[in-house]
């Protein structure tokens, strides 16, 4: 049976599109990476010239740090969408209590783990080179905790229910 709720059509259309801008950005802080190695000299160069009284080499340090954690969060970000688009096609085909969402909720869970966790170092090295212009603020979220808790829990209430769910199934 095919869910027509909005919400669920909607849902999927913005974690698609999230998809993309998500890899998009993978992919741009990777060439960025990779271009800081390259041509390590002229980016050095445009850091100073970017922030005059600077040690280019040092922020230079700093910028690939920062781009090191950038990917790794894209790919968490990017494995979090994933499961997630899963779990609206499973609710759009009207099945969403089953075993492997309850599989997906604990990567969506690990996902928001290492975003949380790496909000940390992120923003020491956010105050460490304040000239990159970081966003981080160095603040953590008590709200992020939480979700990662919640989501841990539900992926277990959804393991539950999909158990209960084949047994009552099996014994009818």
């Amino acid at each position: 049976m095919q869910n027509r709720d909005r919400l669920i059509a909607t849902s999927r259309i913005v974690v698609r599109l999230a998809m993309v801008v998500n890899r998009l950005f993978l992919l741009a802080v990777g060439l960025g990476l990779a271009a800081s190695f390259l041509f390590d000299r002229p980016v050095s160069q445009f850091l100073v010239r970017s922030a005059p009284g600077v040690d280019g080499a040092r922020e230079l340090v700093g910028l690939r740090c920062e781009a090191l954690i950038g990917l790794v969060m894209a790919v968490a970000t990017d494995r979090l969408l994933v499961a997630l688009g899963r779990m609206i096609d499973t609710a759009t085909i009207g099945d969403p209590f089953i075993a492997a969402n309850a599989r997906r909720l604990r990567t969506v869970g690990w996902s928001l783990l290492v975003l949380q966790l790496l909000d940390i170092p992120y923003a020491m090295f956010s105050r460490y080179f304040p000239n990159l212009g970081s966003g981080g603020d160095g603040d953590y979220s008590v709200g992020g905790w939480v979700a990662v808790l919640l989501v841990f829990v539900l992926s277990r209430v959804f393991a539950s229910g999909a158990a209960m769910r084949d047994e009552l199934e099996g014994t009818i």
